[in-house]
């Protein structure tokens, strides 16, 4: 019976992921035989779970429903859990969240990480929260995976504006998480990478980033990426002298402005409008949401480095830092 549940589920989480899809994909993503998924979408067609059009199979609000109460039950193996405990000791973090895969072989488990980073999002968010998110694609997969309510919250940008694409800028996902939440959104219209006279300056001539300012004291709520400075061409905010120091002292993650190596060491901060490192200490919820085997010196760099709480990452990730850190105590113990 558990292992009929365990099939299900896996087909609910593939349309849920992919919809509208066929069987014979279903069959290819779930490894299950084509005639074992044609039974199983027959009898949940009959619960009301499912709808068959042309185009393929799409769930129903009933079989959007069991989505989230469900993953706690099927979603994580044994190994799975066990990867988890081991990350949360080496890492020092108060909670992990292992999804199957590898995001750098598969834009679904991308969308899983998004997908269950929302799942902690909604367990802990409340009427009167102030929500802080930063930009990428995984974060911006959070926001788009929340489903529409109608919440008395705020979402500001946990920093300024960085990178190229416009729809992953911490600007864009804050007013889409707020859309999505029934909230509000506060933007902040400076770039990240003033100098600390400059940034001061534009501080104090804008008012809405005083407000900004006093909202991000009150944060209860950090969603935060990772990411590898490896991809020179991202630096672009970066003065060309630090870039090549970045380069000689090996910074390999990224987070909030800050810039660590391998052992935790901030090599480099950008001035930025929202969160700071000082910051973090004192908000309740940290959410960091990142995968990718070529992640995982990054994530385990920038925990070094203070950034902790709950993280939600992939099995990718979660191999790349055990190897990294095997026979190694946890953060806070030393080696």
């Amino acid at each position: 019976m558990m292992a009929e549940a365990q099939e299900r589920y896996e087909i609910l989480r593939q349309i849920h992921d992919n919809g509208p899809v066929g069987r014979h994909l279903l069959a290819m993503q779930t490894k299950l035989s084509e005639n074992t998924v044609r039974k199983h979408l027959e009898k949940m067609a009959e619960s009301g779970l499912l709808l068959s059009r042309p185009s393929g199979m799409s769930l129903t609000s009933k079989g959007e429903s069991l989505i989230g109460p469900l993953a706690p039950y099927f979603q994580k193996s044994p190994a799975l859990s066990d990867m988890e405990k081991k990350l949360q000791a080496v890492l020092s973090m108060e909670r992990v969240i292992v999804v199957r895969g590898d995001s750098d072989a598969s834009d679904a488990v991308r969308n899983e990480i998004s997908q269950e980073a929302a799942f902690v999002l909604l367990r802990i968010i409340r009427d009167g929260f102030v929500t802080a998110v930063s930009g990428g694609p995984v974060i911006a997969g959070i926001a788009e995976a929340l489903p529409s309510l109608h919440m008395k919250v705020d979402v500001i940008p946990a920093r300024g504006g960085f990178g190229n694409r416009v729809e992953y800028l911490p600007n864009f996902v804050a007013s889409r998480m707020a859309e999505k939440l029934g909230g509000c959104y506060h933007i902040a219209h400076i770039p990240d990478g003033l100098s600390p006279e400059l940034f001061l300056q534009v501080k104090n001539e804008i008012p809405r980033l005083k407000e900004i300012d006093k909202l991000a004291a009150k944060t209860d709520i950090l969603v935060t990426g990772v990411d590898e400075p490896q991809d020179r061409s991202k630096w672009t905010d970066i003065p060309p002298d630090v870039r090549e120091r970045l380069v000689k002292e090996k910074a390999v993650g990224e987070s909030l402005g800050l810039y660590a190596d391998i052992e935790g060491r901030i090599l480099y901060r950008l001035y930025n409008v929202g969160i700071s490192r000082e910051d973090i200490s004192s908000i309740p919820h940290v959410l960091i949401a990142a995968g990718g085997s070529h992640k995982g010196p990054a994530i385990l760099a920038m925990a070094r480095a203070g950034i902790r709480g709950t993280l939600v990452t992939d099995e990718g990730a979660g191999q790349e830092i055990i190897h990294m850190t095997a026979g190694k105590k946890s953060i806070t113990g030393g080696y």
